[in-house]
């Protein structure tokens, strides 16, 4: 397995409720982030891989819900470090044109946002009503102190800089080089 993660689109955070079932029952827990391809649910109690279920959701500064097709793609339970989030990863099977389009646009809306609020929160003494701005329109950062928001904003905008991967080849990666 490669150390270096090479998917195909990043993920944003993102901290809602989602219901996914799987026709039979159903379950609701909280995301932990999405991407164009799919999102992280956080639960103890995950449906068996490779089950597919209907993921409803409500994105940020939309108006109705979401509801897709999704496959139950892999499984997080790590006993040994409480800072990984145990969960499921949904990966959408079905988006109609209009989906792929609020998808696109919510993650372009996103990625503006934090690379804006990046330079807003440059400043030593950063403008606290720009900044309150800001968090209305990205819930994920509500409630972070000023620390811990210069450093979700500064990590989350990495994912957005070009990557350095083309350096390596596959070998180097797979020994952590």
């Amino acid at each position: 397995m490669s150390m270096v993660d090479r998917r195909k689109d990043y993920r944003l955070p993102y901290h809602d409720r989602v219901i996914f079932s799987d026709g039979k029952t159903s379950k609701t827990a909280y995301a932990g982030n999405f991407s164009r391809g799919g999102l992280f649910v956080l639960t103890l109690d995950p449906y068996p891989i490779d089950t597919i279920v209907t993921t409803t959701f409500l994105l940020p500064n939309q108006a109705g819900s979401m509801s897709v097709k999704s496959r139950l793609a892999h499984i997080v339970f790590d006993k040994q470090r409480c800072e990984v989030d145990c969960g499921a990863g949904l990966q959408f099977l079905e988006l109609n044109e209009s989906q792929k389009s609020i998808l696109n646009l919510q993650i372009l809306n996103e990625k503006m946002g934090y690379l804006e609020l990046k330079k807003i929160l440059s400043p030593d003494k950063p403008n606290l009503s720009e900044v309150q701005r800001y968090l209305q329109r990205m819930p994920a950062l509500q409630g972070l102190d000023l620390l811990e928001l210069r450093y979700r904003v500064n990590r989350i905008c990495t994912l957005f800089e070009p990557d350095d991967i083309s350096e390596f080849s596959d070998t180097d990666a797979d020994l952590g080089l």
